[in-house]
């Protein structure tokens, strides 16, 4: 029985002994060897990319995301509420809220947009959109024909401003104002925390601009 645990007990040692070799090679490896080191510096510079790239994304949401698309025409922002919502709308005289989110009456912030939004006697519309799937064209007719015919200046938001937001700032850019297609699509970019790699569905939104964009507008129906 004693001499069982001790073959058991030595199996043991000998395999943390193998783990604790195989950790420091590697580590002789990233440390001294060219391409160990290559692996290493990578690694560092992608971590960093990615820490700025998040600390990039969460700044955007804590100033609410707010950009001039057309001045005097459309802005765009992520979800406001209260004062800085109002704020907002009396920096740019906004006459016009366009909420990406659709309707969603007894939700605190959707009463709350609505209340200053009719305090400062703006219109205020729904067109419900998802970040992850691909707009139907019903959904995408009814989006320009409140960006058209909505009184300008116009906001327009989902709930990051990054996404959806996004599209309809890029089909703006690109059906109403005439924009060039490739300068039109600056609108769905990382630079508003627009993320569409990585697996992220989020790139539905590029593969719905890039397919009207080179196609057109769905006919009415």
């Amino acid at each position: 029985m004693i001499e069982g645990k001790s073959h058991k007990w030595a199996r043991q040692t000998n395999i943390g002994t193998s783990c604790l070799a195989c950790i420091a090679a590697s580590n002789q490896f990233l440390k001294f060897h060219p391409v160990g080191r290559g692996l290493t510096y990578t690694t560092n510079a992608l971590l960093v990319c990615a820490g700025l790239a998040g600390g990039w994304a969460i700044g955007l949401q804590l100033v609410g995301n707010v950009h001039v698309v057309e001045p005097g025409v459309l802005y765009r922002s992520a979800q406001l509420n209260g004062q800085k919502l109002a704020d907002v709308m009396d920096a740019y005289g906004i006459k016009s809220v366009i909420n990406l989110r659709g309707a969603n009456s007894g939700s605190w912030w959707y009463d709350n947009e609505v209340a200053v939004t009719t305090a400062h006697g703006a219109s205020h519309a729904d067109v419900r959109m998802s970040a992850l799937q691909d707009p139907a064209d019903a959904t995408i007719a009814k989006l320009m024909e409140t960006m058209r015919t909505a009184p300008r200046p116009i906001l327009i938001h989902c709930q990051s401003g990054s996404d959806r937001t996004g599209l309809a700032a890029a089909l703006f850019e690109r059906f109403v104002e005439r924009r060039p297609a490739d300068i039109a699509a600056h609108q769905i970019s990382f630079r508003y925390g627009h993320f569409p790699w990585l697996g992220s569905r989020s790139i539905a939104m590029d593969r719905t601009y890039g397919r009207l964009s080179a196609g057109g507008l769905p006919k009415p129906e």
